[in-house]
C-alpha cells in the first residue's frame, strides 16, 4: 500500500496559487500522478478552497473559477487513477470532530482535518496551519507543517 498524505486546504491551494512551501506541494503532486503516493483530503476542504479562491483570486490577479475548476480536474483524475482519496464529511466526522474541538480547543474546521486524516489511515497530514499541526501532533499523527 502507497503511503498516505492528507493535505489541508491551505496545502491544496498551494499546488495551484505560488506561496511558500508551494514546491513542496508540487512534489507531492508529482508523485501522487507516478503512484508512488496517495494524497487525500475531504470533501470539505474542495469548499473550502472555493473560498480561498473566490476570496483571493482577484487579489492575486487569478479567475477564481478557472483556478478551481483546474483543480476539479486534476483531483479527479488523481482520484481516477487511485492516487487520491476524498474523505465523506459524515456525521460520524462531525462527532468525533467536535469531541476534539472541546479537548484541543481548536477550530471544527481542523478538527474536521485531524478526524479525516485518521479515518483514511494517513502517514502524514500536511498542512500550512501552526494551531492545526500543533493539534495533529498531539492526537498522534505525523505532522508537516509548510510555514
Amino acid at each position: 500500500m502507497s503511503e498516505r498524505y492528507y493535505l489541508d486546504t491551505s496545502v491544496i491551494v498551494k499546488r495551484y496559487v505560488e506561496e511558500r512551501g508551494s514546491q513542496m506541494v508540487d512534489d507531492l503532486f508529482n508523485r501522487a500522478h507516478k503512484g508512488s503516493i496517495v494524497i487525500a483530503f475531504s470533501y470539505w476542504n474542495v469548499g473550502e478552497a472555493a473560498v480561498v479562491f473566490d476570496k483571493y483570486g482577484e487579489k492575486l490577479g487569478l479567475k477564481s473559477t478557472e483556478v478551481f475548476r483546474m483543480m476539479l480536474r486534476e483531483l479527479r483524475m488523481l482520484f481516477r487513477m487511485r492516487s487520491a482519496n476524498m474523505v465523506n464529511v459524515t456525521p460520524k466526522i462531525i462527532r468525533e470532530s467536535v469531541k476534539l474541538v472541546f479537548n484541543r480547543h481548536i477550530y471544527v474546521a481542523d478538527a474536521i482535518q485531524i478526524v479525516s486524516a485518521k479515518q483514511v489511515g494517513a502517514h502524514m497530514l500536511v498542512t500550512g496551519d501552526v494551531k492545526l499541526a500543533e493539534a495533529s501532533m498531539a492526537e498522534g499523527l505525523e505532522t508537516l507543517c509548510l510555514t
